[in-house]
């Protein structure tokens, strides 16, 4: 199957980078109130929190990533970085906090959906 429609991907990686981008600002400035979590997610996420670290790393993550997506430099580098955080965010969604499912969803459909567009230069990485 070819997932390489030019317009399609400029879309999505253009739509992926702005989230990105956007929840970086948020999580720099906290310009949105956080979400209500149950008490499972909640003491997950103060816990984060309380590292000092991990948060504003992430945010960092999410604003170079978001970056190199609506640059489209470096964009497999980038599906690359982000490809932990996008599987602690399902894993934290299917075990700590069932709400906001379908956003988390759709991000990681993006981002596999760009994995799978620049699958070729990933190749060399799985040959020996």
């Amino acid at each position: 199957m070819d997932f390489k429609n030019k317009i399609l991907v400029t879309v999505l990686r253009s739509i992926l980078g702005l989230y990105l981008v956007f929840a970086a600002v948020n999580g720099f400035f906290q310009l949105l109130p956080p979400p209500q979590l149950n008490e499972a997610a909640n003491a997950f996420m103060t816990a984060l929190f309380n590292t000092n670290y991990m948060l504003p790393l992430m945010s960092l993550v999410f604003l170079v990533v978001g970056l190199l997506f609506l640059f489209n430099r470096w964009s497999a580098f980038g599906a690359v970085l982000l490809a932990p955080i996008t599987v602690n965010i399902i894993l934290f969604h299917v075990f700590l906090d069932f709400t906001g499912w379908w956003m988390a969803l759709i991000f990681a459909l993006l981002h596999i959906y760009l994995a799978l567009v620049y699958w070729s230069q990933y190749k060399p990485l799985f040959s020996q």
